[in-house]
């Protein structure tokens, strides 16, 4: 396998990871609220979709840092670019540059918060200053993470690489439906509780 494919293949992966676990989160977090929280907030479930809902924002950041990560040792789009034009793809890197050059910004405010809160602790600035400071929202996460992935499968389908990052709303759809899931049951048992109290 060329670096090139090499590379490619890594992105794929950590662009997966990183709109799994952003689905997921914006499930939980927004989609699911107010109909479904009961079914979070009982005690049997509470302690996993605590923790669920902080590793799930925590691999977004972590996922974005290593497909944007600058280090040339590692698979992210700046070792991208040099390979595409070592094996003489100039275009297919100029196109990634014009592509991710809007987003340069956003991916330092990403890289920031991820830096000072999720990789580090930052000694002396309160998490709540360090997202005043950075702060970026939901939506503009999604649509990095929206671009992002177009980028990596345009490329992937330039190189006829057959896999690609999945496109659908998947694990938003997973996440709800294992909720509506645990909500029916709960409702399920409190029915047959209030039937037999009634016999």
């Amino acid at each position: 396998m060329s670096t090139v494919n090499t590379i490619v293949h890594h992105l794929i992966e950590e662009g997966k990871v990183a709109r799994a676990h952003f689905q997921t989160w914006w499930a939980l977090r927004n989609l699911a609220i107010p109909e479904l929280l009961p079914a979070m907030n009982r005690w049997e479930y509470v302690d996993f979709f605590h923790v669920s809902n902080t590793g799930h924002y925590k691999m977004i950041f972590f996922a974005l840092s290593k497909i944007f990560d600058r280090d040339t040792r590692a698979s992210g789009f700046a070792s991208l670019k040099a390979a595409l034009r070592a094996e003489n793809r100039t275009a297919l890197a100029d196109y990634v540059e014009a592509e991710l050059s809007p987003l340069t910004e956003r991916v330092a405010r990403i890289d920031t918060i991820r830096n000072q809160t999720v990789a580090h602790n930052q000694r002396g600035l309160l998490r709540k200053e360090i997202y005043e400071a950075n702060g970026i929202t939901p939506n503009e996460i999604c649509e990095l993470i929206d671009a992002t992935c177009a980028v990596i499968n345009h490329v992937a389908r330039e190189l006829d690489i057959s896999e690609i990052i999945f496109e659908s709303k998947r694990f938003e759809e997973a996440t709800l439906a294992l909720l509506k899931a645990l909500q029916g049951k709960h409702n399920n048992a409190l029915q047959a509780t209030c039937e037999d109290a009634r016999a």
